[in-house]
């Protein structure tokens, strides 16, 4: 199965620092998986919806993905990600 990043846009959040769209091409386009920027680096974070429970907030992930596909899709948003943050980090730092 194919999968493309079809966007990726910035946040301005201290530890999310992305939400990707990507399309399972010929089967669906998913929208809300996060690049959140760990302690070991960045990662990805399925579209999850929060809910409360006993007064605590917790979160849900909304879809599941069987266990190569999510690691051909966190690999495939992770590369667009450090090449957006390189190209920004190298624009920075132009006279």
């Amino acid at each position: 199965m194919s999968v493309e990043v079809i966007d990726l846009k910035g946040c301005d959040h201290p530890r999310i620092k992305a939400i990707a769209t990507i399309e399972l091409v010929g089967i669906a386009k998913i929208y809300g998986i996060k690049v959140v920027e760990g302690d070991r680096g960045p990662y990805c974070v399925p579209p999850n919806q929060s809910y409360l429970e006993n007064g605590l907030r917790k979160w849900t992930n909304i879809l599941t993905f069987e266990r190569e596909l999510w690691k051909e899709i966190q690999n495939n948003i992770l590369k667009r990600y450090e090449e957006i943050r390189d190209d920004g980090e190298r624009e920075s730092r132009a006279p």
